[in-house]
């Protein structure tokens, strides 16, 4: 008996585009927002973009794990913590691959082609002095 009136292949792939879309949305406001140097929002996208990706394909496989594994049986509520865990150290990494990406593309392919996103030098004053002097 079909519960729903379109297929379930259907409804999972609106759910992977609907999520996919709005992960790239928020990563590409935090992209965008909280580096302290301009980066073009073509640029942005395709960090976020990609990003975005890898965060849904995570979250996609933690949902398998937690459905078909029986680590909840062995260790209890314990076995959320550490899953929990888990997740928030995968998104932690995802997180800052995807920026680091972005900044790799626009030194690379994009809006800051041949430049390097580093921090500028101190100034002469707040140098260390130097030792052969």
């Amino acid at each position: 008996m079909q519960v729903l009136p379109v297929p379930a292949a259907l409804v999972e792939s609106a759910n992977f585009l609907l999520s996919f879309g709005g992960i790239t949305l928020l990563f590409a406001i935090l992209f965008k927002v909280l580096p302290d140097t301009k980066i073009a929002w073509r640029d942005v996208w395709i960090g976020a973009a990609a990003t975005s990706l890898l965060f849904t394909l995570g979250k996609m496989l933690i949902g398998l794990y937690l459905g078909r594994s029986t680590i909840a049986s062995a260790y209890g509520a314990a076995a959320s913590l550490v899953i929990f865990l888990v997740w928030v150290y995968y998104s932690a990494q995802i997180l800052l691959l995807g920026a680091e990406f972005t900044r790799v593309y626009a030194s690379a392919h994009g809006s800051r082609m041949g430049s390097s996103l580093t921090i500028e030098a101190l100034p002469a004053a707040q140098s260390a002095p130097n030792p052969r002097v």
